[in-house]
């Protein structure tokens, strides 16, 4: 797709006009499960709230080395699959990539429309992860937290040689937290690799999570699936708390795509 003043057009003669926040809405009405897919508004807001505080911090810097130290060229195209407010990708810019060369994607329009308002230079369109409304082999650098996303797709619009950073949960991610939301708490299972792809490296980041205030305490909770799972009770007693030490445990894994896969 190129973009023409105010609107996107594809090779096909569509056009998709810009709304005024900066995004596009590249979602068929037939991929749409509900009238509102993806998180919801006030998700997205509590999730800006506490990532903005910091204190996701150390997964961020990890983030922005690991696509730092494997970008390649010139002028490398990242696309942030689920970019959710676009957190990641601002980061990202502030450390010195391109924001013309960055790219996201999100079910949540309300996702979108924020990470447009905080970040006008990079690209950010309402779609789908399963349908990515990319070229084939135009990516130089694929960034994938917590998202959905089949392989592939992810290895269609990566370019030969170029990378995917898949973050996920490790398996003690907030396990203290489980253990009193769950009657029997589960660790996170290994993440499964990923069919195309050869992995490269992985790393296991540990940190202290530590909450200290209510406002963060609750929006914490209300950003995660512990906003509706475990016992109610104890959810409720969560949110009183002025707060809370965790542990944080995530797992960053990079994987390339081979030099022949589309040859």
């Amino acid at each position: 797709m190129t973009l023409e003043s105010q609107s996107w057009r594809c090779s096909n003669g569509h056009s998709f006009d810009r709304a005024k926040e900066g995004y596009v809405n590249l979602l068929p009405v037939q991929q749409k499960h509900s009238r509102e897919p993806g998180d919801s508004a006030e998700m997205l807001g509590a999730r800006r709230h506490f990532l903005e505080a910091g204190y996701y911090g150390p997964l961020a810097q990890a983030i922005c080395a690991q696509l730092l130290l494997n970008a390649q060229g010139e002028n490398p195209v990242l696309l942030d699959l689920g970019c959710g407010e676009g957190y990641y990708a601002r980061k990202l810019a502030e450390r010195g990539w391109s924001p013309s060369n960055i790219y996201g994607v999100d079910i949540a329009k309300a996702g979108v429309r924020l990470a447009a308002k905080k970040q006008s230079q990079a690209n950010f369109a309402v779609a789908s992860s399963f349908h990515l409304p990319v070229a084939d082999d135009s990516v130089d650098a694929l960034l994938r937290v917590f998202a959905p996303g089949p392989a592939e797709e992810l290895v269609r619009v990566l370019k030969p040689g170029a990378s995917l950073l898949d973050v996920a949960p490790g398996p003690e991610h907030l396990w203290s937290l489980k253990t009193r939301l769950y009657d029997t708490p589960q660790q996170h299972t290994a993440p499964a690799p990923v069919p195309g792809l050869e992995l490269a490296s992985e790393l296991r980041l540990v940190f202290p999570l530590n909450i200290e205030t209510n406002e963060a305490v609750r929006n914490f909770l209300a950003m995660t699936p512990f906003a509706w799972k475990g016992r109610s009770e104890a959810r409720e007693l969560l949110e009183q708390q002025n707060y809370l030490h965790l542990e944080a445990d995530f797992l960053l894994r990079r994987f390339v795509k081979p030099a022949s896969a589309s040859e």
